[in-house]
């Protein structure tokens, strides 16, 4: 079956801010070219490498964001590759580019010279900052994007300074709002006829993911603050935050009215068979009438229950962090899961890889990568499509493995194509 996207060409310009973008419409089945200077795109020397394959064809991080795509290699700074650039662009239903306003400017690949190759284009921008306002011309990097958007105010511990989210996470945010907002132009496009520019700003994108602090705000009337694993006091409360288990860590939010709360910490001790005191008095009533979180913030107020009240919490922490170190994580997150308890397993990548849901969805998918030597195996799309199912295709190209096959469509005479490949070889 056809991919939904089988009828589109995308031309792809992106740094590494949108080949997620890239990614999610090629999956479709979007026939998308990854246009790289001849030294490649910088991400194919990103760390971590595929063992025995040597650089540039060993960066896992292209390797898994580039699938599904094909690879050309012009230098847009000469002027008759820039030509050949615009004999593309005239193929194309999509450009996804990452060019900042000056570096369209100098490269002549302006607003006018794409519509004059392609009057009806798609044109997606993804950058840091968007192509106007003070910033527009601004150098950019995810952490810098995390920093701007706000969202590394919540990440980190209360007395220690903001914290980066892991993997590039502004990238991620805005190639998803990139992918989205080009299939909405596209429906505009099949519509009237008419094409128009998408712009993505990271910065943007990533002020929109700022977890529940918006709510917070609303709710409390003051700003969330980062609170590590204390959930806003001086001690911890019992439930809530990271816990050792006897092979890992699990997540667990249990001090609140979500879920089944602490009552569900307890019967998971039951089902465990794990004995303690805490179905015993006074430490029953206790949990039954205070163990919520609201409550908790209220009395700690007060100095004078605040001492007494620590040290309740301390010994219900002990017992619980004492359950948890005894038993294996897939048993307390399934055991937990079966009492309504919030709870998550933190997985390892093997943990993943060996995940009974996913491999039972056969979620991820095995492709033979001749060039690299491997069979490698992806993870599948974020989305099931029972109609036009999303594919992995191909492997991620090798530096200009289809130079010579996407000239040759354009117009290319097919001894001229394979003649400019072979130099850059």
């Amino acid at each position: 079956m056809a991919g939904s996207l089988s009828d589109l060409r995308i031309v792809e310009t992106c740094g590494p801010i949108g080949h997620y973008a890239g990614r999610l419409l090629a999956d479709l089945g979007a026939d998308v070219i990854k246009v790289e200077p001849p030294r490649g795109d910088p991400a194919r020397r990103y760390a971590p490498f595929l063992p025995g394959v040597e650089a540039p064809e060993n960066g896992l991080q292209f390797i898994l964001l580039n699938a599904n795509k094909r690879s050309v290699t012009l230098d847009l700074e000469r002027p008759e590759e820039r030509a050949l650039f615009l004999r593309l662009i005239a193929s194309a239903d999509v450009l996804l580019d990452s060019w900042q306003p000056h570096e369209s400017a100098r490269l002549g690949l302006t607003e006018a010279a794409l519509l004059a190759a392609k009057p009806d284009l798609v044109r997606t921008s993804i950058t840091g900052w968007g192509l106007s306002g003070p910033h527009a011309d601004w150098a950019y990097a995810d952490i810098v994007a995390q920093a701007a958007s706000g969202v590394m105010t919540l990440a980190g511990f209360p007395d220690g300074p903001p914290e980066q989210i892991a993997d590039h996470q502004g990238h991620r945010a805005a190639s998803i709002d990139a992918a989205a907002g080009t299939i909405a132009a596209l429906l505009h496009h099949d519509a009237t006829g008419e094409g128009q520019r998408v712009e993505v700003s990271a910065q943007e994108a990533l002020s929109m993911a700022q977890e529940t602090a918006m709510m917070f705000a609303d709710i409390n009337g003051i700003d969330r603050q980062r609170t590590g694993g204390t959930g806003g006091l001086a001690i911890r409360i019992p439930g809530i935050g990271l816990y050792a288990a006897a092979d890992g860590w699990v997540y667990m939010l249990a001090a609140g009215t979500a879920g089944s709360g602490f009552q569900g910490v307890l019967a998971t001790m039951d089902t465990l068979g794990y004995q303690s005191d805490l179905r015993e008095e006074p430490w029953a009533t206790f949990i039954l009438e205070s163990m919520n979180r609201a409550l908790l913030l209220q009395a700690m107020a007060d100095p004078e229950q605040a001492l007494a009240l620590a040290r309740k919490l301390e010994h219900i922490e002990s017992v619980v962090v004492d359950c948890f170190t005894r038993y294996p994580k897939r048993d307390l997150y399934e055991i937990g899961q079966q009492h309504r308890l919030l709870i998550g397993m933190v997985s390892t990548p093997e943990d993943i890889s060996t995940s009974p849901q996913l491999n039972a969805r056969d979620w991820f998918v095995e492709i033979d990568d001749p060039g690299r030597g491997r069979r490698l195996r992806y993870p599948g799309p974020p989305w099931q499509l029972r109609g036009t199912p999303a594919t992995l295709r191909r492997p991620a190209p090798l530096l200009g493995e289809h130079t010579a096959e996407v000239l040759t469509e354009i117009g290319v005479a097919a001894g001229e194509a394979r003649a400019f490949a072979g130099r850059r070889a």
